[in-house]
């Protein structure tokens, strides 16, 4: 489970990250972040009845979303509020979701997780 600290629960602060915060999209995630005064990272996830219409399968993708969050937490800069929005596309039809892989590389390209040190 997502610690509580790290959650954008406030509606004020999603709709802030969601109007004012940089875009990055990568195949099924998109991600809007801003920077925050606070020393965590907060997170929002939003997957929408675009997505799908039942409850069901929404709520299991939050879950997987959360689940992937958590354990990127420790490489995460500090000091940021993220919005993360599943899409479904058209050609996706099947189970196989890579949500790790594009949530890992989304928040790369937005320069959102720590380097880590080469091994040389």
């Amino acid at each position: 489970m997502l610690p509580f600290k790290n959650r954008l629960t406030r509606k004020k602060d999603h709709e802030q990250v969601q109007k004012l915060g940089n875009f990055v999209s990568l195949d099924n995630i998109a991600i809007k972040f801003m920077p925050n005064d606070l020393r965590d990272v907060r997170v929002g996830i939003v997957v929408g009845l675009k997505y799908s219409k039942k409850a069901v399968e929404r709520n299991l993708v939050k879950r997987m979303i959360r689940e992937i969050v958590q354990a990127e937490l420790k490489n995460m800069e500090k000091g940021v509020d993220i919005v993360i929005m599943a899409r479904k596309r058209e050609e996706e039809k099947t189970r196989n979701i890579n949500f790790k892989k594009n949530i890992q590389e989304a928040l790369t390209r937005g320069q959102l997780l720590i380097k880590t040190k080469e091994k040389i």
